[in-house]
């Protein structure tokens, strides 16, 4: 089985939860949300090592707290600090990976409920074509609307897909396309939005529901739910 390292972004604050513990840290079934992503990647079978990258601010409490749930398989996880961005604590954690033949896959703790099964789905892609994002197709109607919010068109949404995570791409691609995004001053809202720009191949492969990003406080009983329920 072809396996990649792996980083799992925890760095953010979660300015949008309505919190005073960034979602990453929110407990679900007795354990953070990151630990569930992180355990969820491991039981894929794809991964061969973890980066967690932690917020800056904090790291070493943080650290300090989720050290109960590491033990076992996950005792083996590596620690980074992030950056100021979702951006950045990715590329802090791509630093700690010394230039290889292999893949790396870049994961969204606030996706806990990853199918282990979508994570070697996009691995195994990644492998053949030299990248890979998780994404599902867009059905609803999209409309694009004036500034001052008055309807202007509809937009079609045939090949529409919304990305998730993990994206997974061979480790020279991903770094110099973290290379041009520095030099250009470019900040990307996911890893394919900076490989676009070299550019170079991305497969889709179909993601699922099941792996929603938690938003607001009310997706964390959808996440429950499927952790309940098991994979797809």
């Amino acid at each position: 089985m072809v396996k990649a390292h792996a980083i799992l972004v925890a760095g953010g604050s979660g300015s949008r939860f309505r919190s005073s513990t960034p979602k990453q840290f929110q407990t679900v079934l007795g354990k953070p949300l990151v630990v569930h992503a992180l355990e969820r990647l491991q039981l894929s079978g794809s991964i061969a090592r973890v980066i967690l990258v932690l917020p800056r601010d904090g790291f070493d409490e943080a650290k300090r707290a989720l050290a109960p749930y590491l033990a076992g398989e996950a005792s083996g996880v590596e620690w980074a600090p992030g950056g100021n961005s979702r951006q950045e604590s990715m590329i802090e954690g791509l630093s700690r990976i010394e230039p290889f033949e292999g893949l790396v896959a870049v994961h969204d703790a606030a996706r806990p409920a990853v199918p282990p099964s979508l994570v070697a789905s996009v691995v195994e892609a990644a492998a053949v074509d030299g990248g890979a994002i998780a994404a599902l197709p867009v059905v609803e109607t999209l409309k694009e609307a004036t500034v001052d919010l008055h309807l202007a068109r509809t937009v079609p949404r045939e090949r529409l897909y919304r990305a998730q995570t993990p994206q997974c791409f061979r480790y020279d691609v991903l770094a110099r396309a973290v290379k041009k995004a520095v030099e250009d001053r470019f900040s990307g809202t996911d890893e394919a939005s900076l490989v676009e720009r070299l550019p170079a191949p991305i497969r889709i492969v179909l993601g699922s529901e099941q792996n929603l990003k938690v938003t607001t406080l009310e997706d964390l009983e959808r996440v429950e739910y499927y952790l309940k329920k098991g994979d797809d």
